[in-house]
């Protein structure tokens, strides 16, 4: 930190929406309030990070009233108390991105950079030291204060060893909610998240990601799934909704952001279907919210 300052006890909101901001100010060529009817909508890395619009040939352009964002943010878990930052503490945040690593990069970096070099939160002020590609074989260092940019190839994950199927029968499994976990069906808060509204919430997002960014079908059934998940009770876990608001600039008023959090062990007669929809959600999230930090989830098997 080159300047002290406070964030809020759970800062997602606040970094996503500077970032945003910033990101906006940054890279818009046309200055029109409103990016949908903008000509350059498609290509616009703004757009394509932040509000992504599908092409008029994209495969799936019909099921896609509204593009998922391509990435999801990762920060601590909500504290009790607001994060008190003094001159010379670290800032750690993570972003997950799913499309178009490569070129979106660099946008990503000079964003961050500006955002932190002006005020976020209260009177907090920062300079980007490192910036780290991870992969579950180790990080891979692409940008440094001092060298600049050290790459733009990004190692990846592929989707197949990410969603990796369970060697054998799996006769339980917890889920952790780390980050408030905001799940709406048709409408309605769920509260406790039983096992159907999770794997209704992880088909419906994993579904999107695939339609959007693969533009393809995704490998699982989603209504077997579905389906299935009737048949999971939650056998032990402690479940409590965690209200929080953030600020809205755009619409000028604040706005309820809280979700569950705590953890769930669920049992059925075999979940090993289920692991590998779940652990996409485990990089991705699950629920509304993902790029503001929100349903951040852990699993645990047996």
């Amino acid at each position: 930190m080159t300047k002290e300052g406070k964030l809020p006890r759970f800062f997602g909101p606040a970094l996503r929406g500077a970032l945003g901001i910033t990101f906006r100010k940054m890279a818009c060529v046309t200055h029109l309030d409103d990016c949908a009817p903008c000509l350059l909508r498609f290509q616009y890395p703004y757009t394509r990070f932040f509000e992504p619009y599908a092409s008029f040939d994209h495969p799936f352009a019909k099921r896609l009233s509204q593009m998922p964002r391509p990435f999801a943010l990762r920060v601590p878990p909500p504290a009790d108390e607001p994060f008190l930052f003094r001159c010379g503490d670290f800032l750690t945040f993570h972003i997950t991105l799913w499309h178009q690593v490569d070129t979106l990069l660099p946008y990503i970096i000079v964003a961050v950079q500006k955002t932190l070099e002006q005020r976020l939160g209260q009177g907090l002020q920062a300079k980007l030291q490192k910036v780290f590609a991870e992969t579950p074989e180790g990080g891979t260092k692409v940008f440094d204060s001092d060298e600049g940019l050290v790459s733009t190839k990004l190692p990846s994950v592929p989707i197949e060893q990410v969603m990796v199927p369970p060697s054998n029968p799996v006769k339980s499994l917890t889920v952790q909610f780390i980050t408030p976990t905001r799940i709406d069906l048709a409408g309605k808060l769920q509260n406790p998240i039983t096992f159907l509204a999770l794997m209704k919430s992880a088909n419906e997002r994993g579904r999107a990601l695939f339609w959007a960014y693969e533009q393809r079908e995704p490998d699982w059934d989603g209504k077997l799934l579905v389906q299935s998940a009737k048949n999971v009770n939650a056998v032990n876990g402690e479940q409590r909704w965690l209200d929080l608001q953030r600020f809205s600039r755009r619409q000028q008023e604040r706005l309820k952001v809280g979700g569950i959090v705590g953890w769930t062990e669920f049992a059925g007669d075999d979940l090993s279907p289920f692991v590998p929809l779940l652990r996409l959600m485990e990089w991705v999230h699950v629920g509304k919210l993902s790029t503001m930090g929100l349903g951040q989830i852990a699993l645990k098997i047996g």
